[in-house]
């Protein structure tokens, strides 16, 4: 009866163990997926024009920019260790370019798009709209603008942000 009495308590420690470590390794490095959709035709914004800004917490002024890949997304990993973050401190006030970037987690993040946000609310928008998310939000269920620029919908994962946008009009480019 000792034994399957210590047996017992080992197997109950160990899951207590790993029911409090399994949720620091989660958080010490999360991704998000920063994903921009033309929301007239539904396929991924790309080329070299095409980045997201983003400003993880209230820590950093500056923006960090990233490009995103042939399927229209920007990645951006959330760590708990301070070691790993790989975005040098700034000491101006110009954004950052930074192709996979590891940043510290904040219970919040925003980004923007050279884009106009298809969401937008009628001629009282502005293509510089900062959208505002919480992380915790986002990493559990995931987060997909509105879009009223066409058709295209999505369902988004958890950890996933998709943006509907569109491409500035000349006029638009002109007003800038």
């Amino acid at each position: 009866m000792l034994i399957g009495h210590r047996q017992v308590s080992f197997c109950f420690g160990f899951l207590v163990t790993v029911l409090l470590i399994l949720p620091a390794m989660s958080l010490s490095a999360q991704t998000i997926e920063i994903k921009l959709v033309d929301g007239r035709n539904g396929r991924p914004m790309v080329g070299t024009s095409s980045y997201v800004n983003v400003w993880v917490g209230g820590e950093r002024k500056e923006a960090i920019a990233i490009p995103t890949d042939e399927k229209g997304v920007a990645r951006l990993q959330l760590t708990l260790n301070p070691s790993e973050v790989n975005i040098p401190n700034s000491k101006n006030n110009g954004s950052i370019v930074v192709d996979h970037p590891v940043v510290k987690y904040d219970e919040s993040f925003r980004i923007n798009a050279p884009y106009v946000l298809c969401g937008s609310g009628g001629r009282s928008y502005s293509w510089l709209e900062l959208k505002n998310l919480s992380t915790k939000e986002v990493l559990d269920h995931g987060y997909a603008s509105a879009n009223t620029c066409g058709k295209a919908a999505v369902s988004p994962q958890p950890g996933q942000v998709v943006l509907f946008v569109r491409p500035l009009t000349f006029w638009e480019k002109m007003k800038q």
